[in-house]
């Protein structure tokens, strides 16, 4: 993956904790960098790519999206959330958790045709 595809992202935000990989899908982060830039301001990457031994991953019954490469988690709050997901949902992502309570509020978005489409709330 050519990570100079995507200026408003470095390969570090997007690198696994537990294993350091970085298999993020082109697809999901052409997608990614489009939304970026039709909303026009930082989006810090709190969670990227997770191996499926990632602690996270393996207390699932079967591995999220994150494994494949096609989710995101960006901290963000308020409006600026729902304006993200907003925008999101116009350029084709999927899948949405919220988190919007208490400290470290974020959303997850995905766009994995693996998973059914849906919104959830941490």
């Amino acid at each position: 993956m050519n990570w100079l595809d995507y200026p408003n992202f470095t390969e570090s935000e997007f690198r696994c904790r537990h294993s350091g990989e970085t298999k993020m899908h082109p697809d999901f982060m052409r997608r990614l960098q489009h939304l970026r830039s039709v909303y026009g301001r930082p989006m810090q990457v709190t969670s990227g790519y997770r191996s499926p031994q990632h602690p996270v991953e393996a207390r699932k019954r079967q591995p999220g999206e994150h494994t494949s490469g096609r989710a995101v988690d960006i901290a963000v709050q308020g409006a600026e959330a729902l304006r993200i997901i907003q925008l999101a949902l116009g350029l084709g992502f999927t899948r949405f958790g919220v988190k919007q309570k208490g400290s470290g509020r974020f959303i997850h978005l995905g766009d994995s045709p693996d998973h059914p489409p849906g919104i959830w709330s941490y």
